[in-house]
């Protein structure tokens, strides 16, 4: 993959990138809190093969295939989302459907008309309403079956003031009266997380953060080779 474009940073280029499962196996264990404790090697496990998801791993090229990214669960409003692959959950049997859908984008710039957190929300919203009535998702009031969404944004190109930001946001619960406590698998369903690549990092070190790692496939002036030796550090 990185022959075909070691300098030129296009969008396919990109989710071509993205779809890795080491690279997107390192996103989750990083970025999921459900996945913080498990080892790196076991991750790809949990990215489900069901065909109810329409998701296939490729095991030749270990590219993931994820579930069908039209969105077209509102009328004239139809999105076409990067990357969505379903996740089985930690501690769940093998058989287990998907536990949690996990959609990345690759944006190219923050320079947009509009908050891209805006956006970001958004997307989580209609990832979570588009769930009724799919095959892998719940029907009729059985909304105990919702399954949560993480929205994960990849901005290539940021202001100064934002670069080597990564910043998440979910629901939380605040007792305004008295104190009562639900669980919170009820409303922790939606994350975002924003992550804003730095130019420039410390080549000299052997191990490296996944904002780093961004940095080297997306960001770093490199030929094809010096890139693969650099990752060569990390991916092993």
């Amino acid at each position: 993959m990185l022959d075909r474009n070691p300098h030129n940073v296009t969008y396919d280029y990109c989710k071509r990138i993205l779809c890795n499962k080491q690279i997107l196996s390192r996103i989750i264990k990083e970025c999921v809190s459900e996945f913080h404790d498990i080892p790196l090697a076991e991750i790809p496990n949990y990215i489900e093969s069901d065909p109810t998801t329409n998701m296939n791993i490729d095991k030749a090229t270990e590219k993931i295939y994820g579930m069908n990214p039209e969105d077209t669960s509102v009328f004239g409003a139809k999105i076409i989302f990067d990357i969505i692959v379903g996740i089985r959950l930690p501690d769940t049997p093998e058989k287990e459907n998907i536990g949690l859908v996990l959609n990345i984008e690759a944006q190219a710039s923050s320079n947009t008309p509009y908050p891209l957190l805006n956006r970001a929300i958004y997307y989580c919203s209609r990832l979570l309403a588009s769930q009724k009535n799919r095959p892998d998702g719940f029907r009729h009031s059985d909304f105990q079956n919702l399954k949560k969404v993480y929205s994960i944004w990849i901005v290539m190109n940021s202001k100064k003031a934002t670069e080597g930001v990564m910043n998440q946001y979910s629901i939380s619960e605040t007792c305004l009266k008295r104190v009562c406590h639900f669980p919170k698998e009820t409303y922790d369903k939606l994350n975002i997380i924003m992550i804003y690549p730095n130019s420039k990092y410390n080549m000299n070190d052997d191990n490296y953060s996944l904002m780093e790692l961004l940095h080297i496939l997306f960001k770093a002036k490199m030929t094809a080779q010096e890139k693969k030796c650099q990752l060569e550090k990390t991916m092993v």
